[in-house]
């Protein structure tokens, strides 16, 4: 599963690189410089797509993870204050009684 979804990730930046590119020469008219530079850009990270692929999957892995952890804390904080709430509230209503 891990390798299936590393190559939509970069079977994503090939689409993605072709497209700018083409844009890019496209909008560059008789601009050399501009061509050559997108022409650069997409060899490079079309020659670097396997590092940048799992690159990004590892991101994309830890990022959710982090969230994911952030929010299983932020769970336990408000449940431990709600727990640590309820004797106070029977504390208050046992004296207002």
């Amino acid at each position: 599963m891990e390798m299936h979804i590393m190559e939509i990730v970069r079977f994503a930046l090939y689409m993605a690189t072709i497209s700018v590119s083409l844009v890019f020469m496209i909008k560059a008219d008789d601009n050399n410089f501009m061509r050559r530079f997108s022409l650069g850009g997409g060899v490079l990270l079309v020659y670097f797509n396997e590092q940048i692929g799992n690159t990004i999957y590892l991101v994309m892995g830890s990022t959710l993870e982090t969230l994911i952890a952030a929010m299983g804390v932020l769970f336990v904080l408000i449940l431990a204050a709600i727990i640590t709430i309820f004797p106070l509230i029977a504390l208050f209503r046992w004296t207002i009684h």
